[in-house]
């Protein structure tokens, strides 16, 4: 069991480090021209993360239902903990439709943001 989570903690540490490489392509996120793209980066970039912790939470709660052997304690928690990040990536995807409508809508109403 140890050698199992030992073996996808592994395997999962080294897909996400060999896309690094790709990301050094990008330029840097930090230069913005006025107070609207930064105002856009830095909701994009939170939202980002948060989408990416929701994510993690999915897979984390994935792994402990394939691991639960049939318990019903451990199968409820790990439903829960499924059920909270399939909600949390809602929310995400739902604040990040409205910060892009809004913003949208502000970037067009507004001198500053043009």
């Amino acid at each position: 069991m140890l050698k199992k989570i030992k073996t996808t903690v592994a395997t999962g540490t080294a897909l996400a480090l060999s896309a690094t490489p790709a990301f050094a392509a990008i330029e840097n996120p930090l230069r913005f021209n006025d107070i609207c793209e930064a105002v856009a980066g830095i909701t994009n970039f939170i939202i980002g993360i948060a989408g990416a912790i929701a994510l993690v939470l999915l897979i984390v709660g994935g792994i402990q239902y394939m691991s639960s052997g049939g318990d019903k304690i451990a199968v409820e928690a790990s439903r829960g903990r499924i059920t909270a990040a399939v909600v949390g990536l809602l929310i995400v995807f739902g604040a990040y439709l409205i910060i892009n409508v809004i913003g949208g809508a502000i970037s067009e109403n507004f001198v500053i943001c043009k």
